[in-house]
């Protein structure tokens, strides 16, 4: 064959293979544009059903108590999933022993469960092993055999996710907040739910049988941008008592509900926000947000609004005297009553406000503002003037704006008309909505020497270790009322402690001022069995104070006053928090006092006196023993516990003489908590049923 027709077969083959290569391509080509254009939403469609982008929150941030206690933060969890098909079957077979004896060991079930469930499953691509696996739980489960392969060897793959959780659980929860997924949140995160939200991320999932989506790549991958922390000023200390506290006296007066709120003086930072409600098993829970959220008649606790309004208005002084009838007055075609009969016929404005006299202050109102539209604008203004109508406008959401009727308007209504009974009934706190914190407020503004604070929750927002944010304290009105007349409010206050309706709480250790309210909820049904809501709100100490509180308890049974229930619970919780606080005045007591009687567990009495450096002498190596102070010296001396005799249990604690009856098969009566200082049977007696014992 010559050279050209070399050449020429040559260039055949070359165009052959060019024209052939543009073919391909145009084949190719006209598939990528029936794909992308005529079949392309059906492949999409069909793709995404096998894989798809998820968008996932990052991780949340934390929430803080003043103290640096953590109230609420994001725990991950892990579904825990098995490939166990791409598992080689020598791998598999090899190690199958141990695996299932590790899950055995640190999961619960047998071996032999585990092994049945691992090769049942082994030919499957996919299945759910464990649901809700924490982080300690997934790093042992990461070093067992077989998942302790590479991903692609050992089949072990995980979905992480983050449940929030509260380690104080019911303490101050509703203020806290619940972040939930298909409901609204409330509290604090829903507030800083922005801000909490870390940034949120695309990860990839792939579909497994049965509708199961886990991450196509390792979670621990993917980077996760935390939310900023949230800085509270709530103190679980003293939570925790105001809970306590608040829930015993709940359960005693089998009450619907019950709040409590304490307040910083100074500032408004609330330190304590507590709020129970009665469920269907009788137990109390933080359902729902009394404390800001709950507009009620206040009835008496407004009665300090009241005279702050007719003082300032230079109407009456705290010596004025009051015809107040011995507690029962018509007002045109109503009849007012006090709470008690009193049988007083006259008392000072002072008087009027220490027992609580509904006449007297519905007769100071009604005879200054009463009479005419002119007189109802100008307490309706006065009242007005001094903020009370306006909500405190606290970080949380759904605080209602304070109800109060208004002369100017001419409702067609009766219920929002402004009438010739509405002044005198306002003065004690009816005919109006205020919840408990916007009452406190005005509390706390008195002890606060007229300066009204807007009430906050959060010190400082913090991101990556930084303060983005930091929430000063708030003046809403410098001055609600006159120095001379926020002097007479504080007078009022402490009388009413000290000669007035709450005498009876005065206790030694610690002064307090306040004002104690009885609100009947139900008087426009005289038929109805009466309900009452019983309250009290004040400030301590009485001389510079520190904490302002209210207390409300809601239609309590049996006693209702307020100086009877919500008083109490006040009381209580200023004991126990001026203890906390170094707020309590030491009282002398006599040196001799100091040690006492007492009886219990030798090694106890031994251990406590020598770590205090206190001498002792020792007259007996008995296991139980009695310590008395003979002349100026401390002796332990003998009690000898006898079968079948009634032990002496007088100077025993409680811990001790449960473990002594317990000893000799008897049953122990208790009365009263503290010391034993009495008993139902005289010791050395026979044992012959129950023996009551009585502790203080």
């Amino acid at each position: 064959m010559c050279a050209m027709d070399r050449k020429t077969e040559l260039l055949v083959r070359v165009y052959f293979v060019f024209f052939a290569f543009i073919l391909f391509a145009i084949l190719i080509l006209g598939q990528v544009v029936k794909i992308s254009m005529v079949e392309g939403e059906k492949w999409r469609n069909q793709g995404g059903k096998l894989i798809k982008w998820k968008e996932v929150e990052g991780e949340r941030g934390n929430i803080y108590s003043c103290h640096g206690s953590l109230l609420s933060t994001s725990v991950p969890q892990f579904d825990i999933y098995l490939d166990l098909f791409t598992v080689n079957n020598k791998l598999f077979y090899d190690n199958i022993d141990l695996l299932s004896r590790d899950l055995a060991q640190h999961f619960g079930k047998s071996e032999a469960h585990w092994k049945s469930t691992l090769i049942a499953n082994k030919s499957k691509k996919y299945f759910r092993l464990f649901t809700k696996v924490g982080k300690a739980e997934l790093d042992l489960l990461k070093t067992f055999p077989i998942f302790n392969q590479e991903k692609n060897k050992g089949g072990f793959i995980y979905e992480r996710y983050n449940r929030r959780e509260k380690p104080f659980k019911e303490l101050c929860s509703r203020t806290i907040g619940i972040d939930r997924e298909n409901a609204s949140k409330v509290g604090l995160e829903r507030t800083y739910d922005k801000l909490l939200e870390g940034e949120r991320e695309k990860r990839l999932m792939r579909r497994l049988p049965g509708e199961i989506w886990v991450p196509v790549y390792d979670v621990d991958e993917v980077s996760h941008t935390k939310g900023a922390d949230v800085i509270t000023t709530l103190d679980m200390r003293l939570q925790d008592i105001a809970h306590q506290e608040l829930v015993e006296s709940l359960k005693e007066h089998d009450a619907d509900a019950g709040t409590v709120i304490i307040m910083d003086v100074k500032t408004g930072a609330v330190r304590t926000m507590v709020n129970l409600g009665k469920g269907n098993n009788g137990e109390y829970y933080e359902d729902w947000n009394y404390a800001m959220g709950k507009s009620t008649e206040p009835g008496s606790t407004f009665k300090l609004i009241s005279a702050l309004a007719m003082i300032e208005d230079n109407v009456v002084d705290l010596d004025t005297k009051i015809d107040i009838k011995g507690g029962v007055k018509r007002f045109h075609d109503l009849i007012m009553r006090d709470s008690e009969r009193h049988g007083v016929r006259s008392a000072t404005f002072k008087e009027v406000f220490e027992m609580s006299s509904n006449v007297g202050m519905g007769t100071v109102a009604f005879d200054n503002y009463g009479k005419s539209r002119e007189g109802w604008k100008k307490f309706y203004d006065r009242i007005k003037s001094m903020g009370v109508m306006n909500a405190t406008g606290i970080e949380i959401h759904g605080e209602p704006e304070p109800y109060f009727k208004t002369p100017y308007k001419n409702e067609a209504n009766s219920k929002t008309r402004w009438s010739g009974t509405t002044v005198p009934w306002m003065a004690h706190g009816y005919e109006l909505m205020m919840t408990p914190l916007q009452i406190l407020n005005y509390y706390n503004a008195v002890a606060n020497d007229g300066r009204l604070m807007k009430p906050f929750l959060t010190k400082e927002i913090v991101k990556d270790g930084q303060v983005i944010k930091k929430v000063n304290p708030i003046t809403i009105n410098e001055q609600i009322a006159s120095p001379s007349t926020i002097l007479k409010a504080k007078k009022m206050l402490a009388g009413v402690t000290e000669r007035g309706t709450a005498r009876k709480l005065k206790v030694d250790n610690i002064s307090f001022a306040g004002k104690t309210g009885t609100t009947r909820i139900n008087y426009s049904d005289q038929e109805e069995v009466k309900k009452y809501n019983a309250s009290f709100a004040g400030y301590f100490p009485k001389k510079n104070p520190v904490f302002s509180m209210i207390v409300v308890v809601y239609n309590p049974k049996g006693a209702y006053y307020g100086s009877k229930v919500a008083g109490i619970v006040f009381r209580d919780i200023m004991q126990r928090v001026g203890s906390k606080a170094n707020l309590l005045k030491p009282i002398e007591i006599e040196k001799e006092s100091a040690f006492g009687s007492h009886a219990g567990y030798s090694s106890d009495y031994k251990k406590i006196l020598e770590y205090a450096g206190v001498g002792y002498q020792k007259e007996s190596n008995n296991k139980w023993v009695t310590l008395d102070k003979e002349n100026q010296a401390l002796t332990l001396s003998k009690n000898k516990i006898k079968k079948e005799k009634v032990p002496d249990f007088v100077g025993m604690g409680l811990r001790d003489a449960v473990y002594v009856a317990e000893s000799l098969g008897l049953e122990l009566q208790i009365n009263g908590v503290g010391q034993i200082y009495k008993q139902s049977k005289s010791p050395g007696s026979k044992i012959d049923g129950p023996i009551a014992v009585y502790l203080k």
